[in-house]
């Protein structure tokens, strides 16, 4: 946690050095430290819950790659040789079989930590420990259930358990308990996270776990298990859980909580939103909750710089870049309604074409602080943050990395500005921002969006969408166009693909809202090009229906099928 001292880190790590093997569900074995030399102090109890911390770094520091999988980004590749990110079955165990794997790594460390501060309880009898021994636990049983949740969502029916296993042997004859069991243990460990919790951190403590963190989870449970018993049919269960969402969501934003900076665009050529993507804004109060690193030259640093940035900014790789349908979702800010569709042309001063600069002119604020088109300029600060200085300009197709920015072939047109570090000194792969997992405008959006299904569109809702409209100097919605569910529905959409673009979300709200036929109809899918008309990638085309299947569930890695035959593989993999 980059807020700790190091070594705090690193002591928690140590714990799990030799506790941490290549089996299913990665064991904690005999040969860990042994309890007659930890799990003496309650800082004991503080490094080892760090190191389920560190865990579940592993878990989610990648969630933007996500976004590659949905139609507004490409990937060509992943820096970290994990596999491509594209529309398509990405759940296969070539690939993927990773996020299995972390997400139990994380459980196990929980296990393993909530066990151990159990017995150290009972051998403390002042308030204080006993206060803190109650929110390290709450911690840790809220770390447990973002994993559950994870595991829930991509496979399905998984093993579950909540104490430490005692061995291969009982690891290997679980089997996979209903996802309808696992939701419920993962909202009690988040109220229980919440009833415990504090608020808020100060100092040290900056980047935990909070109340607004496990009542934000919690919504979005209740939020994604209302979409998924509503694509099955069982409209009950579904009104019963986007109620406890809506709940659960209006108890955060009954905080009153303020957008960063206000909410206000700022500037055109400087707009905030991009502010709020650099690490030393990171503790903003609207960030909700984070994965944490603490780069650079602490071994915790992570590699944003790497994915979203170019040759030109700290000799990055452009893993991950922005599509020309992301470009025609950016919105008038003189009418706030859309721009006509870009033409993908050569032609640099055809009217609307894709390589006019001017086709861009008048467009949402967040569109600058989020992508570059041709003739743009990186967004290089002085070093007081205050003031924009001279770059050079963008070109597609340019690599030559003096009179214009070399892109290092990411196919689309595009780069991105968002997430791209601006600050010198720190190495591509070792940097100290954090990857924000909730942020008050998803609350707001999946607030809306409950109370949307539960009795469409009302002036409270309304004024949530304009006021995170708002920071890109968009107007308000029209409340007429917008009356019913249907349309208000439409306008959530927009704004969660434009506000949360690149932090990992529209894949899993593609899923969630069984939106896969639509986007990309069957047979034909679709074809991406770049800004000149190219073919980048083929989109589900004439995709088999198991294709589409396959989008939705992910294929258990086939090597925890093999050491445990009563895990019993995903029907669109067999």
């Amino acid at each position: 946690m980059k807020r700790f001292s190091p070594l705090y880190l690193l002591v928690g790590l140590a714990l799990f050095v030799t506790a941490c093997t290549e089996d299913l569900l990665d064991q904690v074995p005999t040969t860990q430290l042994s309890s007659d030399l930890f799990w003496k102090t309650t800082d004991d109890a503080i490094f080892a819950v760090n190191g389920v911390y560190e865990a579940n770094r592993t878990t989610f520091d990648r969630d933007y790659y996500f976004d590659g999988a949905g139609e507004f980004v490409n990937t060509r590749g992943t820096s970290n040789g994990q596999g491509t990110y594209n529309p398509g079955p990405i759940g296969s165990s070539g690939n993927f079989g990773f996020l299995w794997g972390d997400c139990y790594r994380t459980i196990n460390r929980a296990n393993y930590v909530l066990q151990n501060i159990g017995a150290l309880r009972k051998t403390l009898t002042a308030p204080a420990d006993l206060a803190l021994m109650d929110r390290l636990v709450a911690e840790t049983r809220f770390l447990r259930a973002l994993n559950y949740f994870r595991l829930i969502d991509l496979w399905g029916d998984v093993p579950f358990f909540t104490k430490k296993l005692d061995g291969n042997t009982e690891a290997y004859n679980l089997t996979r308990t209903p996802r309808a069991a696992v939701k419920d243990s993962i909202l009690a460990d988040l109220s229980y996270a919440a009833t415990v919790l504090p608020e808020t951190y100060t100092g040290d403590n900056l980047g935990r776990a909070t109340k607004l963190a496990a009542w934000s989870f919690s919504g979005k449970v209740n939020l994604f298990w209302a979409c998924w018993m509503k694509n099955a049919g069982n409209g009950s269960e579904a009104q019963k859980h986007y109620t406890a969402a809506a709940a659960d969501f209006k108890k955060v934003i009954d905080k009153n909580i303020p957008l960063f900076r206000n909410g206000e665009p700022g500037p055109a050529d400087n707009p905030n939103y991009w502010h709020l993507f650099q690490y030393f804004n990171e503790y903003d109060p609207e960030i909700i909750f984070s994965v944490q690193f603490g780069g650079p030259l602490l071994s915790q640093g992570e590699e944003m710089m790497r994915d979203f940035g170019t040759r030109n900014t700290g000799n990055a790789q452009c893993w991950v870049a922005p599509t020309f349908r992301l470009a025609n979702r950016y919105q008038l800010i003189s009418t706030g309604d859309f721009a006509p569709p870009l033409v993908l042309s050569r032609n640099t001063t055809q009217v609307n074409s894709a390589t006019n600069p001017r086709s861009y002119v008048g467009r949402d604020y967040r569109m600058r602080a989020t992508m570059l088109w041709d003739e743009q300029k990186m967004l290089r600060l002085s070093t007081d943050g205050l003031n924009v200085l001279d770059s050079i300009p963008f070109r597609f197709g340019s690599r030559d990395g003096v009179t214009y920015i070399n892109y290092d072939g990411a196919p689309s047109g595009y780069i991105f500005r968002k997430w791209v570090r601006q600050t010198g000194g720190i190495g591509r792969s070792d940097g100290p921002q954090d990857m924000y997992l909730m942020r008050l405008p998803d609350v707001w959006l999946m607030y809306a969006e409950a109370v949307n299904e539960l009795s469409g569109p009302t002036p409270e809702t309304f004024t949530l969408l304009d006021r995170i409209r708002r920071r890109g100097n968009l107007p308000p919605l029209n409340r007429a166009k917008f009356a019913s569910r249907d349309e208000f529905f439409k306008a959530i959409e927009q704004e969660r693909i434009i506000e949360l673009v690149g932090e990992g979300h529209r894949f899993f709200d593609i899923r969630r809202w069984k939106k896969v036929e639509e986007i990309w109809p069957m047979p034909g899918g679709q074809v991406l090009f770049d800004t000149q008309g190219t073919r980048v990638r083929d989109e589900f085309v004439n995709a088999p229906d198991r294709n589409y299947q396959r989008f939705y569930i992910f294929q258990i890695p086939t090597g925890e099928i093999e050491v445990n035959p009563k895990i019993v593989q995903n029907e669109p993999w067999l």
